[in-house]
């Protein structure tokens, strides 16, 4: 029993990002983008910790039914990235400001060996080798006044099914987000949804094939039946996704993707991209799904503060960013808080979610006489100009949170976790 409950604990693992996946897409449309207009609030709970620097579409596919067409314009005017998503969360495809012998030009998706559709030659042909694919598309936008030229933007790059026809209807989305989804939903749900998803993003290595197969499950149809399980196997299955549940809460990050700095996570690896390290796959699913890959926007992060004490909603800090201190960003850069547990952004009094660099230039947030920056965070107003000024709210409602620290377009030292972030003081 106990090495049943281990390989049932290993395929809920390897399973819980096409859960995750497949409760993002419900409720979507897919034949064409969504586009998000504004930055999101604390209002949107779609999607765990979106950024508050670019806007957003969103698109999905249905490769097994139609290939996809996709246009890219000439962009030159701003950074964007059009990232492609397996329905396992690997970002296949990278396209954008990084990759201009691969950007603007017309494209075709295909799903595993589908030929190219007669007419479409001179496409540029990307084959997937799942059914679910997402796009997340974000475009750099300098602050609100920014919206209508994004916008504009957003309306010119298209994707677009070949045959809408075929396309079927999505599942209408729960109240539920998604990772409220996968912390409720019963074994039995969970495997027989992961089993019908897989007839058609299929399971890519063997020995989890096997395992399944051990609880009935048929690899060529994808079909499972929990109610035909022994008593045993139901158990196994059971106490097997509580326990790589509580692996994926624990998030103790593979040491070698990680670099600390004082508080700090720099993420050196081990987003976007996992091998096959699928607890590191699943953790990135539940606590930030839609990664992209490190070389178009590097992640740091902060749970703690200097001290190494848990970041606390009571407390009040302060976050100095030396003149000489700023992050090796090649586009931008920003800082935007969350609340934890729930990884979302956090409401308060003055719409502030983030800290960035349009914020500076357009006099948002003021620098010292010096050219440093004092950003202070608490979950009240703090007393003095300044203070008040750079002020960035903790949130009210949640005893903690964290800060993620996006570098747009890094450099080689960021990349490989040598720049050191600013320090977080408590005051």
């Amino acid at each position: 029993m106990a090495n049943l409950k281990e390989q049932a604990k290993a395929l809920y693992l390897y399973g819980f990002p096409l859960v995750v996946t497949e409760a993002t897409h419900w409720g979507a449309d897919d034949k064409t983008f969504q586009h998000l207009r504004t930055f999101p609030t604390d209002k949107v709970n779609k999607i765990v910790k979106m950024n508050n620097d670019t806007l957003y579409s969103t698109a999905w596919t249905q490769l097994a039914r139609t290939p996809y067409l996709v246009h890219i314009p000439k962009i030159t005017e701003r950074y964007y990235l059009f990232p492609i998503l397996d329905a396992y969360t690997n970002v296949v495809e990278s396209i954008g400001t990084r990759t201009p012998d691969r950007a603007e030009g017309d494209y075709i998706l295909l799903y595993q060996d589908t030929p190219v559709p007669a007419g479409y030659e001179s496409y540029r042909v990307i084959r997937l080798q799942d059914s679910l694919n997402a796009v997340l598309l974000r475009i750099e936008t300098r602050g609100e006044a920014d919206y209508p030229v994004v916008n504009q933007i957003q309306d010119s790059i298209t994707i677009r099914p070949l045959y809408p026809e075929r396309v079927r209807p999505v599942r209408q989305a729960p109240e539920l987000s998604p990772a409220a989804y996968v912390e409720t939903v019963s074994s039995k749900e969970f495997f027989t949804l992961f089993a019908a998803l897989s007839a058609e993003n299929p399971i890519r290595n063997e020995a989890y094939v096997q395992i399944f197969e051990q609880f009935g499950y048929d690899r060529t149809t994808g079909a499972f039946s929990w109610d035909d399980l022994t008593a045993e196997q139901q158990q196994a299955l059971t106490e097997g996704s509580r326990l790589g549940f509580a692996e994926i809460q624990a998030g103790k990050r593979n040491p070698k993707y990680t670099v600390q700095h004082r508080g700090w996570l720099s993420v050196i690896g081990g987003v976007g991209t996992y091998g096959t390290d699928y607890l590191q796959r699943a953790e990135t699913a539940y606590g930030g799904w839609g990664a992209n890959i490190i070389q178009d926007s590097a992640y740091l992060i902060a749970a703690a503060d200097d001290s190494g004490a848990p970041l606390a909603s009571r407390n009040r800090y302060r976050l100095h960013i030396p003149a000489d201190g700023y992050p090796h960003a090649s586009v931008f850069w920003s800082i935007t808080l969350y609340g934890e547990p729930s990884k979302y952004l956090v409401s308060n009094p003055i719409g502030r979610y983030k800290v960035n660099t349009y914020d500076l230039e357009n006099g948002s947030v003021e620098k010292n006489p010096d050219g440093s920056l004092d950003i202070f965070i608490a979950s009240e107003e703090p007393e003095g100009g300044l203070a008040r000024k750079n002020w960035l709210p903790a949130p009210a409602a949640e005893e903690h949170f964290t800060l993620a620290l996006r570098v747009y377009t890094p450099d080689e030292l960021t990349i490989r976790g040598e720049w050191e972030p600013p320090v977080l003081e408590r005051i």
